[in-house]
Parts: structure tokens; C-alpha cells; sequence
């Protein structure tokens, strides 16, 4: 009657732990699709043995000894650091596609091909210098590249507030996911506690939050006793047990006088070490990669105004000047004009001389060459210095504004103009660096424009002040191919091909950094998912396993209760 007893116990248990093998499978079944679930397998163990006579024993059953998540914590936290790297360059690669289109190079309607139509103007200018209608080209084809560049400029800058406002939001969808994940770890270690029930969804649902939170910022993790896991951001603890310190940002000045976002942690506001992830990305192309491309158009702007400014304030238009004001006002004006500290002016003065034109109206000219000292002697030449040196040649008027510029007027009847002394290398450059008789108005890719007021006659292509002479235009149009100073002795067309050979380099980096690190996700996804996920085809098999189980064993138990039966009956 034991035996028979115990046998009846062994179809239960068989009934019982097929029934929940079937539970598991048809739960992996039923989430073969769902994003971060991992499989499940019910661990069958044998029970206890039982002895049924001196030295002899046999099994009582089985059971399950634990509902086993299939996974590999080693190789999810390497899948993350994937997804962080993969995320970060993704992000840049898409933000330097942006820039690309926005120089839209390679096409008709792109600056190089306005820059060089611009000096291509200047060129023809050259061996025509009376001709009105190609001073009338030079200034459209100057209005059109200086539109450009600052279409260009205002793009770029779109570009960067775009990244900057994904900053701010994916900084606090960060911190969300960061305050869900430390609830989480409070319910697994409640779970897990015995004090409500499993916890596998809770830990799928955790893993899946920190994939989501890897994708937007470096992390990495340490699983506690007790299931709860702490979360880092390189050394610094984000998560720990149910707490979160919280992310947020900080508000600061870029280098072109933009706000922009800093990730900070909440609690303390210490910076974020950021290496890689969306957000690690967005800054990155904010500001080291877009950030620098801006810089380095603004640089290039700032040489195409000066160069051109400093050739065109050396020459003479068509008719005189009767009065030039400066367009760069000088805060001090008894400072050194070397010192742009001091003075404020975007450029600095080169020691050097430059004439003065002046002819009646009769036509006699009288030239004055004022003398520019810098780094001669410890007497720089000041504003101050300058304007009055002017003010003392005969049939003009200088003098300084309240607002630091140079404004000079010729007496009634007389008209003036500018040339070099001969060599243009030994001419100063202050003309152009206070905005006198120059071509460009402004100081960088913002503000860029065509002197307002220039007309074509005024358009400066002599050298010695005749009308058949384009000495000025044909040194400007070489600059396209002759180096400056101001770039280090190269060209502003060799200037601008190298920008965008850089900005082509970079994206090309980016892609493939960012195709490296997901073929690198793509083969941890799989060996994941050779471990975690789920295969329908592995758990049809196992439903029908666990069904002829369940058969055998209700089988069984139906013999077990024929012979219990016929033992009672036998009883009677």
C-alpha cells in the first residue's frame, strides 16, 4: 500500500511539473516578439529517493528547482558599451551630413564656385578697369558670395542649436529612465526577498531600461546582493540600490557666445564624464565638430575681408573720395593699433606707409605718405596718431567719433584717394582695419557684406590713380590663388578646399566608426540572442516533450488508481 502510495506521488509530481514546464514554454512562446524578454527554462530536478527495502531505493518523483532566466550579464553590459559607442557615432555622422548639404559642394551653387566667380570678376575688371558694367558683376558676384557665406553661417549655427536642444531633452529622458530603473531595483529586491513572487519580467524590464539609458550615455553596472543593480557613469555612481542622484544640465557660453548645455549629475552639479551615446555624440558634434567648422569659416571670412579690404583701401575708383568713414570703431583710441585687446578691432595694425592723394580742382595732385610704427619703437602708432597725421595734409580733415572711427572729409573743391608706396608689401594694413575706402563690411561669416553705399565707380582697381590702370584689381584677383599672411601663406581657395576636405574627412570617419561599432552590436545582438531568445521552433519541441510527459504521467496515475482500487477491493 506504501509503494502504491508513493507512486501515486510520483504521477503528481510528473502531472504537476509538466503542467508548469508547459506554463515556462508557452510564456517564452507568447513573448516571442517582445523587445527584451528573456527566455526562460524550467531547471527538472529528481526528488528525494526513497528506500523500499534494505539497501534498495528508488526515486519519488521530480521537481522544478528554479525557473532559470537564460542570460549572460557579461555579455549585456558589452552590448551596451556597444550600443553607447554605436549611438555616438551614429549621431555624428548624421550631424556632419547636415553640414555637408549645408556647404553643398561639388555643385553649381556652391561658394567655391561664388568665390571663384568673384575673383574671375575682379580678373576681368583687370583688363578692363573704365568698364561699368563689369564694375557692375563685381559687386552682384560680391552680394552673392557674401549672401552665401552667411546663409552658410546662419545653417550651421541652425545646426548646432538643433543639437543643443537634443541635449536637453535627451538629458531628461535619461534622467527618467535613470529614476524608473532605481524604482525597479526596489521591486526586484522585494521580489527576490520572497515577498512577491518572481521577479524575471521585473529584471527584463530593468535590462531593457539600461539598454535604452546606454543608448544616451556611457554606463556601467555592478549587480548587488539582493538583486539590485548600481549604475555608473565612469567612476561616479548614477543608481545605487533604489536611489538615483539624477542628471540635469548647466547652461554655459560657447566659444562664439552661444548657450549651450552642459550634462551634469543633479544632486551635486559636478560634471559628466561623457565618452560615449547619443549625448556624447551631440556634444561632440556640437561643439568639437561643428563647433571648429564654424571657427574655421569664420577664420577664412575673416581673411577674405581683411585681404580684400587691405588691396581695395590702396586704390582709387573712377572719381575721388570727398569723404570716408571708417566702419570698425577703435574703443581706445590712444591704444597701440597693434593692441586689439585694447582697441577692440578685429584686426591688428601692420607697421608700414601708405599715400595720401590729394588733387584740386584743377587736377594737381599733391601726395603725402603717412608713416604706420608698430613693434619700431615703444611709440606705436595710436588712432589718435593717425587722424591727426591726416588732419595735417593739406585740402582734408580728419578726425576720431565718439564712437572710435576715422572719419576723413576733403575741403571744398578738392577730392583724395589712397595707394601703396610702391610695393604692396610695404604698405600698412590700417586703412582696412578701420574700414576706410574698403570693399567688405563686417568681421566674420555672420555679418559679412558689400560695403553699404560702394558704388561701381567707386570700385578701387587702380594702382596709380589713371583710369586705364587695374593694378589693385589684378592683385585682388590673385588672391584666390596667392597665399596671405593672414592663413599662413595659403590661398583662400586652397583655405576653403582644405575646410571642406576636412569636413569630408570627418563624416567619412564617422561613418565608418559608426559602421564598425554596429557590426561589432550586430554580433553581440546575435550571440544574445542565442542565449536569451526565444525560438519558436526549440519551444515546440519542448510543449510537445512536456505534453507526452504529461500524458505518461496521467497514464501512469490511472494505472496507479486501477490497482489501488483492486487492493481495496480485495480489502473488502
Amino acid at each position: 500500500m506504501a509503494l502504491l502510495n508513493g507512486s501515486l506521488q510520483i504521477g503528481r509530481s510528473a502531472i504537476a511539473v509538466s503542467q508548469a514546464a508547459l506554463a515556462v514554454t508557452g510564456n517564452n512562446m507568447a513573448n516571442a516578439a517582445t523587445p527584451g524578454y528573456t527566455r526562460q527554462s524550467a531547471m527538472l530536478a529528481p526528488t528525494q529517493y526513497s528506500q523500499i527495502a534494505p539497501g534498495k531505493y528508488t526515486g519519488t518523483g521530480v521537481t522544478i528547482l528554479e525557473i532559470r532566466r537564460q542570460v549572460d550579464a557579461a555579455l549585456n553590459c558589452r552590448i551596451r558599451t556597444a550600443v553607447a559607442d554605436s549611438q555616438s557615432n551614429l549621431v555624428q555622422q548624421q550631424a556632419l551630413t547636415r553640414v555637408e548639404a549645408a556647404f553643398n559642394e561639388l555643385t553649381d551653387s556652391d561658394l567655391s564656385s561664388r568665390l571663384n566667380a568673384f575673383f574671375e570678376s575682379w580678373s576681368s575688371l583687370q583688363n578692363q578697369p573704365q568698364d561699368i558694367a563689369s564694375r557692375g558683376v563685381i559687386l552682384q558676384q560680391g552680394a552673392g558670395l557674401t549672401s552665401f557665406v552667411r546663409e552658410l553661417r546662419s545653417n550651421l549655427d541652425n545646426i548646432q542649436a538643433d543639437l543643443d536642444s537634443q541635449v536637453r531633452y535627451q538629458v531628461t529622458q535619461a534622467d527618467a529612465l535613470a529614476t524608473q530603473i532605481a524604482a525597479l531595483n526596489r521591486q526586484v529586491v522585494t521580489a527576490e526577498a520572497g515577498q512577491a513572487g518572481s521577479a524575471a519580467a521585473l529584471r527584463d524590464q530593468r535590462d531593457e531600461l539600461l539598454k535604452q539609458l546606454s543608448e544616451l550615455i556611457n554606463i556601467s553596472t555592478r549587480e548587488m546582493a539582493g538583486g539590485a543593480v548600481n549604475v555608473y557613469i565612469g567612476n561616479v555612481p548614477l543608481i545605487q540600490y533604489a536611489d538615483s542622484k539624477g542628471l540635469g544640465y548647466r547652461e554655459e557660453l560657447d566659444a562664439n557666445g552661444n548657450v549651450t548645455a552642459e550634462v551634469i549629475f543633479a544632486d551635486n552639479e559636478l560634471t559628466v564624464e561623457l565618452s560615449s551615446g547619443k549625448i556624447h555624440g551631440m556634444i561632440t558634434a556640437r561643439d568639437d565638430q561643428i563647433g571648429s567648422i564654424i571657427t574655421d569659416l569664420d577664420n577664412w571670412t575673416q581673411a577674405l575681408i581683411l585681404e580684400v579690404n587691405h588691396l581695395h583701401a590702396l586704390g582709387r575708383g573712377l572719381d575721388g573720395l570727398t569723404t570716408a568713414a571708417g566702419t570698425y570703431g577703435a574703443d581706445d583710441a590712444t591704444a597701440s593699433l597693434a593692441d586689439t585687446d585694447a582697441t577692440g578691432l578685429a584686426w591688428a595694425a601692420t607697421n608700414g606707409v601708405f599715400n595720401v592723394h590729394v588733387t584740386d580742382s584743377a587736377g594737381n595732385t599733391v601726395t603725402t605718405q603717412i608713416r604706420v610704427k608698430i613693434g619700431i619703437d615703444s611709440s606705436d602708432t595710436t588712432l589718435n596718431d593717425l587722424a591727426a597725421a591726416l588732419d595735417a595734409v593739406a585740402g582734408i580733415t580728419a578726425s576720431v567719433d565718439g564712437y572710435g572711427r576715422l572719419h576723413i572729409d576733403s575741403d571744398a573743391g578738392f577730392t583724395f584717394g589712397f595707394s601703396a608706396p610702391g610695393d604692396l608689401a610695404d604698405a600698412t594694413n590700417v586703412l582696412a582695419i578701420l574700414g576706410i575706402n574698403t570693399f567688405f563690411d563686417g568681421i566674420d561669416s555672420t555679418e559679412v557684406s558689400v560695403r553699404s553705399g560702394l558704388t561701381a565707380r567707386q570700385l578701387a582697381a587702380s594702382g596709380d590713380g589713371l583710369a586705364g590702370n587695374g593694378a589693385i584689381a589684378g592683385a585682388i584677383a590673385s588672391l584666390s590663388t596667392q597665399g596671405v599672411a593672414s592663413l599662413g601663406d595659403m590661398s583662400l581657395a586652397d583655405q576653403f578646399s582644405s575646410l571642406i576636405s576636412t569636413i569630408a574627412s570627418n563624416s567619412k570617419a564617422s561613418q565608418d566608426n559608426y559602421e564598425a561599432a554596429d557590426v561589432v552590436l550586430q554580433t553581440l545582438e546575435s550571440e544574445r540572442q542565442g542565449i536569451a531568445g526565444v525560438s519558436v521552433d526549440e519551444e515546440a519541441l519542448n510543449m510537445i516533450v512536456f505534453q507526452r510527459v504529461f500524458q505518461g504521467a496521467a497514464r501512469y496515475v490511472s494505472v496507479i488508481n486501477e490497482m489501488l482500487s483492486e487492493l481495496m477491493a480485495m480489502a473488502r
